[in-house]
């Protein structure tokens, strides 16, 4: 199956693909305003509040609408001035000062200041918000005291002035400046208040390059230029329109009919047509490879309560047949850091060893015979999928995995927030789909929000394996504070083999996106701390409309959209 699943993937590779349309222009050419970018999903998005929303495609369409104190460097090893001009860390990295530039406005025209920042973080961080990362803030002065009620405000989040922030830390965090650029420390405005208020998904204001304009939820979101954003000229489109549910192979379509500007969500066979073609030759490219995927079981919930039983899922799954179904974009992987991320391990972590597994069955009371079929885990359990994804050919293969040792079950397609939602709610989903793309390259992204105990919540827990450990915890404790790089990545590999080891996780395979867009989207570039890095790019105008029949579209009617977005509809 997995052999005939590779080839139906690769049939048809030599149908050609339409070329890019515009023609190459001067690249010193200085940037334009106008047009609106178009881009896609084939997810959609629950909530636009950056306190609460942390998936991939939320953390994309965030930085477009909300500014931070500070940004990743182009190349992602350093940072940048945003909202602070700049900042000063202390010798004993207990004390970091903020300076805000005078004169930002939010979208709703009122001044940026000290205060918005730090009411901002504690909205995000307070007890009645489902923050998911909100011990990524732990170790500022006086945190614990706050998200336990015993206070009414984080004290180590100083206001001196109306632009100047100072943040206190209780013990060094090699992370601080890192989670500081992330939108869930963006400030919003101040009529998102000082508690979260679900109603502020609906009317997201923040002070970034572009405002909220419209969104129908599951349908797309539309994003027009701020004009009082704080760098002048900036940004240089009218407006951005992001459209939800469209499935992959609609995509490439909308792509080469000009109706999407850029894309990154390509099947494996249009992929291999695009990579083919020698229209496209020199054109895109690959982003790193910075996501991990894995089927992840509910520690709280048998049979994963069992050790035994864990260990027996992940020796039992072949990788590399997973792989073989999706050749260009996916590897086999078997270690918890993707390639991009530094302390990544190129040697095996969890292997495959089919007789190991049946031993591990037998331990943990449920012994299989392959060959009389006999024995095995007595129910059929129900595995949670992404619907109009790569997860669900993979529970496919799984199945087969999994039935030789005597595991069986179903698959339950669902869509993406859905599945966000129930697989985030504590004693709900026993096992399934589960992986994590990088937020800042550290190890800390990956193993503190998926693997700690502090993770654990009744709702939003990113750890959906709701694993606890209190020797990993100690560990990440003091991997976070050493300020060695060389000593930090040994900790986390001690980290990464104590997980492994226990197998919340059964880690499937790395991926990586290759993205294409049209020659006449000036000045993008793919960035290597996050995705869809295009809030600064521009049209030219003229090499667009220099192709014959190429048709520059406003923003699409209701209808229109309604059309487009449809699975079929015409293109």
């Amino acid at each position: 199956m997995v052999l005939s699943l590779a080839l139906a993937v690769l049939v048809g590779c030599d149908v050609p693909v339409a070329g890019p349309l515009g023609v190459p222009g001067n690249p010193g050419a200085p940037p334009q305003r106008g047009g609106w970018l178009q881009v896609a999903s084939y997810t959609h998005v629950r909530t636009l509040d950056p306190a609460i929303a942390f998936d991939e495609v939320a953390n994309s369409i965030e930085h477009f609408l909300f500014a931070k104190l500070l940004d990743f460097s182009p190349d992602g090893q350093g940072f940048v001035p945003d909202l602070a001009e700049n900042w000063e860390v202390s010798d004993d990295q207990l004390r970091v000062v903020f300076h805000l530039r005078r004169g930002v406005r939010f979208h709703d025209g009122v001044e940026v200041l000290a205060s918005d920042v730090k009411r901002s973080l504690e909205r995000a961080l307070h007890p009645d918000t489902p923050c998911p990362v909100s011990s990524f803030y732990e170790r500022i002065t006086g945190y614990r005291d706050f998200v336990q009620r015993r206070a009414s405000s984080l004290s180590g989040v100083k206001v001196e002035g109306d632009y100047t922030l100072v943040i206190e830390l209780s013990e060094p965090d090699s992370t601080l400046l890192s989670v500081l650029a992330l939108p869930t420390a963006a400030p919003v405005c101040r009529s998102a208040g000082a508690v979260y208020d679900r109603e502020f998904t609906s009317h997201p204001c923040g002070a970034g390059p572009f405002r909220f304009h419209s969104w129908e939820p599951g349908r797309y979101i539309r994003m027009e230029r701020f004009e009082g954003y704080y760098q002048p000229g900036r940004p240089y489109l009218d407006g951005i329109e992001y459209a939800f549910n469209v499935p992959t192979f609609t995509q490439r379509f909308k792509f080469e009919d000009g109706l999407l500007d850029h894309i990154r969500e390509l099947g494996e066979a249009d992929l291999a047509r695009y990579l083919a073609s020698p229209a496209w030759h020199g054109l895109g490219a690959w982003e790193p490879a910075r996501a991990i995927h894995s089927l992840f079981m509910n520690t709280e919930i048998p049979p994963f309560d069992s050790r035994p039983f864990r260990k027996a899922i992940a020796a039992a799954i072949q990788r590399e047949q997973l792989a073989m179904v999706r050749p260009g974009s996916v590897r086999p992987a078997s270690r918890i850091l993707p390639p991009a991320i530094p302390g990544h391990d190129p040697s095996p972590g969890q292997r495959y060893d089919l007789a190991l597994a049946l031993d591990l069955m037998r331990e943990a009371g449920f012994p299989y015979d392959p060959v009389t079929g006999r024995g095995g885990y007595p129910r059929e359990l129900t595995y949670v999928a992404i619907s109009d994804s790569f997860d669900v050919e993979a529970a496919q293969i799984l199945q087969q995995h999994l039935a030789r040792i005597g595991v069986r079950f179903r698959i339950r397609a669902q869509g993406w927030p859905a599945h966000l939602a129930e697989t985030s709610r504590r004693r709900t989903v026993a096992f399934g789909s589960d992986g994590w793309a990088a937020d800042f390259p550290d190890p800390s992204d990956f193993f503190e929000p998926l693997f700690s105990s502090k993770a654990i919540s009744e709702e939003e827990s990113q750890n959906r394996a709701f694993y606890r450990n209190p020797r990993l915890d100690a560990l990440l404790e003091e991997a976070r504070r050493e300020p060695s790089q060389e000593r930090r990545l040994a900790l986390y590999h001690q980290a990464e083999d104590m997980v492994l080891d226990d197998a919340p996780w059964a880690v499937l395979y790395s991926k990586r996106w290759f993205e294409l867009w049209h020659p006449y989207l000036r000045g993008y570039r793919i960035h290597p701390a996050r995705s869809g890095d295009l809030a600064f790019t521009w049209i030219d105008l003229q090499a667009r409309t220099a192709v014959q029949g190429a048709r520059w579209a406003p923003p699409l009617s209701r209808g229109q959209l309604a059309l487009w977005i449809r699975p079929g509809g015409k293109h």
